[in-house]
């Protein structure tokens, strides 16, 4: 009780000494703190709608600069195609997924491949077929790896089958394909 009453004193005496002008001010800066609650939302809202603007204003600008991706953004498949890496890069997508293989104790046999034309004769879809020999956990690292890595691959075919010695390594025959654009 002694405590509150000092409180209420000290509390007082505040008020008594802060005078007319003191107490305009903490009107002022109550006035202040309301109208920031108030008007925060909106002003957020419009600083979102301005960024929205801006954005479509940099992709305008883009298309402005650069014609032949206005062109393939308009076109979703052209979009895909332009997505796509090059030809070119075939090679060094069967070698790393080779050296993959290696590294997640994959052991694969012989690999066939075969190419088509596909989207109009603007990609390739490169084929891959090949026997391979692992446990279920290495093979599931070695496809989450990949198809991870390369968003233009699908796996297209799996099917396992328990060794014929009964142990934990599956023989597999796995199908995967590859797309890649034409050209350069």
């Amino acid at each position: 009780m002694k405590t509150n009453a000092l409180a209420m004193q000290r509390a007082a005496f505040v008020a008594g000494s802060i005078g007319p002008l003191g107490w305009a001010g903490m009107a002022a800066l109550l006035l202040a703190a309301i109208l920031v609650l108030l008007v925060a939302p909106a002003l957020e809202r419009a600083n979102a709608e301005q960024e929205r603007e801006l954005v479509a204003l940099d992709r305008q600008w883009e298309q402005l600069r650069d014609p032949k991706k206005a062109r393939a953004q308009r076109n979703p498949l052209a979009a895909l195609i332009a997505s796509l890496p090059p030809a070119a890069e075939v090679p060094d997508f069967v070698a790393a997924i080779q050296r993959r293989a290696e590294h997640d104790a994959v052991q694969i046999d012989h690999t066939e491949y075969r190419t088509q034309a596909v989207l109009g004769h603007a990609a390739e879809r490169y084929r891959l077929s090949f026997p391979a020999h692992v446990d279920y956990p290495h093979l599931r690292t070695w496809l989450e790896a990949l198809l991870h890595d390369y968003p233009s691959l699908s796996l297209d075919e799996l099917s396992l089958r328990r060794a014929v010695d009964g142990g934990e390594e599956l023989d597999a025959q796995i199908g995967l394909s590859f797309l890649a654009r034409e050209g350069k």
